[in-house]
This record gives C-alpha cells, sequence and structure tokens, in this order.
C-alpha cells in the first residue's frame, strides 16, 4: 500500500507540453538578431525571474525586452507571441489525472507569469479542474528553487512532508523539494512519468 497521500505537480513539462523554441525563433527572424542573443534578453536571469515572481508587471517586461531587441511593437502582438509556448496535451494526461484525483490530493507549484497564467488557466481549464489549488509563482511572489516556494504549498497541504510527492522536470527544482523532505521525482516525459506512478502502485 502506498504512502503518499499528496503530489504536487509541476505544470509545464510535466503535465502541459510547452516549448519556448518558437518564441525565440520568431523575435530572432523579426529582429535580426542571433538566436542565443534573443534567447538570453528573454531569459535574463534577474528580470525573468522578476517576472515570475509577480515583481513586475507584465507591460513592464515587455517594455524591457523591447527596448534590448528594438521591438516597437504593441502589448496585443507581443503577448501572442509570448502565448505560443503551449501545445496540445497528451491524450493520456486528462484520464491520468482524472484516476490519481479518485486516490491522492493534487495541486499545482508552477513557476509562470502573468501573461502565460492567463492564457494557460483559459487553455486547460479542462485538467486543472482536478487540481485541488494551484500555486503560481507570480502569485506567491516565490519561484522554484527557493524554499519559500515549497513551504507555502507545505504550509497549505498541513501535511508531513514525507507523505507529499513531488514531480518535476527540473533536477534543481527536484533536488530541493527532496531536501524538504518530500519525494522528488524528475520527470521527463508523460510516458515517464506513467512509468513511476506505476511502480508506486499509484497508477
Amino acid at each position: 500500500m502506498y504512502i503518499y497521500k499528496v503530489i504536487i505537480f509541476d505544470l509545464g513539462g510535466v503535465v502541459i507540453n510547452v516549448s519556448m523554441d518558437k518564441i525565440f525563433e520568431y523575435w530572432a527572424n523579426v529582429t535580426g538578431y542571433d538566436l542565443n542573443f534573443v534567447r538570453q534578453v528573454f531569459e535574463s536571469k534577474d528580470l525573468f525571474n522578476r517576472f515570475e515572481r509577480g515583481e513586475i508587471s507584465a507591460t513592464d517586461y515587455k517594455e524591457s525586452v523591447s527596448c534590448k531587441l528594438g521591438l516597437e511593437i504593441n502589448e496585443d502582438e507581443f503577448y501572442n507571441v509570448w502565448n505560443d509556448v503551449f501545445h496540445d496535451l497528451d491524450p493520456r494526461i486528462k484520464d491520468l489525472l482524472n484516476n490519481l484525483k479518485s486516490k491522492l490530493r493534487l495541486v499545482v507549484l508552477t513557476n509562470t507569469n502573468e501573461i502565460h497564467g492567463n492564457k494557460w488557466k483559459n487553455k486547460y481549464q479542462s485538467i486543472l479542474k482536478n487540481f485541488e489549488k494551484i500555486f503560481c509563482s507570480y502569485e506567491i511572489h516565490s519561484r522554484k528553487p527557493e524554499k519559500k516556494a515549497y513551504k507555502i504549498v507545505i504550509k497549505y497541504l498541513n501535511i508531513e512532508p514525507n507523505f507529499i510527492l513531488f514531480f518535476d522536470d527540473k533536477i534543481e527544482n527536484v533536488k530541493v523539494a527532496s531536501d524538504l523532505g518530500l519525494k522528488g521525482i524528475l520527470i521527463k516525459s508523460t510516458e515517464h512519468m506513467i512509468h513511476k506512478l506505476n511502480k508506486l502502485g499509484l497508477n
């Protein structure tokens, strides 16, 4: 019999298929800048992390990136391109979550931003209803792998960490979860997640 009572899911790369490649390729074509330079601008650690913590607005982020790349576009165009990151769900995800929901509490802890959050909350609402609560970095003002983000979720769950599974596609996030006493599992694909759940007797 499994001992776990909760699964904390990352969203992008675990539940939802995402890729930033099309975004960076588009802006590289528009600006003429090297693809790697464009990627570095968008993922500038200080700026991007502040955006994902909700410390700066979507407008401020758009203006900062536009300034660095010399873009002269309106917010709608910027947001439309920025949201070209979400792809079709793996067809197994819906049934998988529905099955797990009957056995355990399911919550989400995701690093995301205001623009993306507004998009995926609408696009994937049919599966998001399986989660008891969704913790977004820009709403809790902390992002993985900062320990504060995990502790906010653990406090909400009101349960000992050793009863909690944590699924994420980034090893640094899994490591911190494990350091805090959770059962951290690195997820590489939907197939890999199903395999891990089978081994735990949860699927």
